[in-house]
């Protein structure tokens, strides 16, 4: 076992395009080598002992450091142990630990660390103090390790350990890489958006003034919730809150809603993602190189931000600005219905076992149990409708809570009647669901803890319990395992490809792939086969499916 740990220097140190690598710490048990990279290189040994699978590298955000790593000298760094993602886990779903290396030092050892050097110029002439604290900071990972390690033995958290820390080299030659942007064709389309919102807001403000009881305001925000909310008023729109949750249940009565959730829609595209994805393409690249999280939440979902590429709308004329360098393709594929099987497998629930079996389609299926027809007979608007029944009562929405997300992310209206009666016949259809959640929630309540399939704990020590919560961490956490086990098999097999295949985005339940138009086929076998087997391994009992599509752009799936 070594440690390991880089300081970086230049324009922006912490892109990799943009810095250097400055020094090169490693801590062995014989003493603390720090290398000043801009006077002398690394021995051959140290990169022998970085690429050897039989040394483990101790590292905190092993990413950062492994992406920097592999831009300036080609190396591959395994296997690893990332002490931040370690103090992740323990904090067993705690939101409001830190683990930063001077946080989980002092949890963890009792040590404060004097980090006042690392805000310092690297880029100069070094001091005493720079290289002395350069060389702290990798000695303590030593002393850190075992404590982290044993009490991941204890826990019984190995086998997801284990899982986050191979996946850390895919995630950094992820973010390395990037995703090419079309700008010249992103900017045409900022600007027919643009064009779009300001018509959108013209009619608006034609339809909507505010109430003469409102000194000192001529002209109506429509940004502004409070300015909003009495401009609907004034109009008959007896209205709460301006949310859109509020404002859909309005949206019928009245065509103004309509136009006002089209223009929150328009100016979210263009703040939220035309905006700043323009901001975000590195100049040296031509790409965005998204900053991903391992584990963003206690299921162990990835988040990603700058750009939060997770957030694109589904428009195909943004998505389509999402392109691989010419002769490449895209493939891009995702888990069908992952969380609904997912669910099926961990509950043993045989209607939706035998449904997947078969290849039936579950929403269809829902659909007619519902709403006591045949299979054959329901329609797309049902079909619909059963989408949110599924997706709502795998995590025991109440009858409320369905209706409301049946209108809002499903378009489809439902009465409380028609919500309980759904509910209703769900459970009593799909018992094995029923008996899983009633098991898990026994158990939960009992232990205050809930576990996914790798075995990821969610702990509810001192903190009430949320039932929906309670049932989303095994689901959710789990398809978050085996999409991260994937990332981890397709990455260890296109290392032995005669071509290249490089991950560039994950997005939810998918992932997207640039590879040689000649190679895409092979490429599309080898995702699905990787992704299916990714989760496999941890809910065997139920047969999972993949839609694989091979395009010119993001937008052709």
């Amino acid at each position: 076992m070594v440690a390991l740990d880089i300081e970086t220097a230049g324009p922006n140190g912490l892109i990799p395009q943009q810095s250097r690598i400055r020094l090169l710490q490693l801590a062995t048990e014989d003493g603390t080598f720090v290398f000043d990279m801009d006077k002398v290189q690394p021995p051959e040994w140290v990169w022998e002992i970085l690429e050897s699978p039989s040394v483990l590298k101790v590292l905190h955000n092993a990413k950062f450091d492994l992406k920097h790593i592999y831009h300036h000298t080609g190396r591959v760094v395994a296997p690893v142990f990332c002490t931040f993602l370690a103090s992740q886990l323990l904090a067993l779903g705690n939101s409001d630990q830190r683990h930063s290396l001077a946080a989980t030092v002092k949890r963890y050892l009792n040590v404060v660390l004097d980090k006042s050097q690392q805000v310092s110029d690297w880029s100069g002439e070094l001091s005493e103090e720079q290289v002395l604290y350069a060389a702290s900071d990798v000695e303590i990972l030593l002393k850190l390790q075992p404590i982290l390690a044993e009490r991941l033995k204890r826990l019984k958290l190995g086998r997801v350990s284990q899982l986050e820390f191979r996946t850390v080299m895919p995630v950094a030659i992820m973010e390395w890489r990037g995703v090419r942007v079309d700008l010249e064709k992103w900017q045409k389309q900022s600007a027919i958006w643009q064009a779009k919102r300001d018509e959108l807001e013209r009619q608006l403000l034609t339809q909507l003034r505010l109430p003469d009881d409102l000194p000192g305001m001529n002209t109506l925000n429509l940004n502004a919730p409070e300015q909003v909310l009495s401009a609907l008023r004034a109009i008959g729109v007896d209205l709460q809150g301006t949310s859109e949750s509020q404002l859909k249940q309005w949206e019928n009565q009245f065509p103004v809603i309509s136009d006002l959730l089209a223009y929150r829609h328009l100016n979210r595209i263009l703040t939220a993602t035309m905006q700043q994805i323009a901001q975000c393409v590195l100049p040296e690249t031509g790409r965005v190189h998204s900053s991903y999280f391992q584990i963003a939440s206690a299921s162990g979902r990835f988040a990603c931000s700058e750009p939060n590429i997770q957030q694109v709308p589904r428009e195909k004329e943004i998505r389509s600005c999402f392109v691989p360098e010419p002769g490449n393709c895209f493939i891009i594929a995702d888990y069908s219905q992952v969380e609904l099987r997912v669910a099926a497998g961990l509950a043993h629930d045989r209607t939706m076992l035998e449904a997947y079996r078969n290849g039936w389609d579950l929403h269809r299926l829902t659909a007619a149990l519902s709403m006591n027809k045949n299979i054959d007979e329901v329609s797309a608007s049902e079909r619909q409708a059963a989408k949110a029944i599924n997706f709502g009562l795998i995590y025991a929405m109440g009858p409320n809570g369905l209706m409301q997300s049946a209108r809002n992310s499903y378009g489809v209206d439902m009465s409380l009647d028609q919500a309980t009666t759904f509910r209703h016949r769900f459970f009593q259809n799909y018992a094995g669901i029923r008996n899983w959640q009633e098991e898990l929630e026994r158990q939960g309540r009992k232990n205050r803890f809930v576990r996914t399939a790798a075995g990821r704990i969610r702990s509810y020590e001192g903190e009430e319990i949320r039932v929906t919560e309670l049932f989303n961490i095994p689901v959710q956490g789990t398809a978050a395992e085996g999409l991260k086990s994937a990332l981890c098999l397709f990455w260890d097999k296109t290392r032995e490809l005669p071509f290249e295949a490089h991950i560039v985005a994950i997005i939810h339940d998918e992932i997207i792939v640039e590879v040689a138009e000649s190679k895409a086929q092979a490429c599309l076998e080898l995702l699905k086969s990787c992704m299916i087997q990714g989760i496999q391994w941890l809910v065997p009992n139920v047969p999972f499916a993949v839609d694989a599509h091979i395009g010119q752009s993001w937008a052709d799936k």
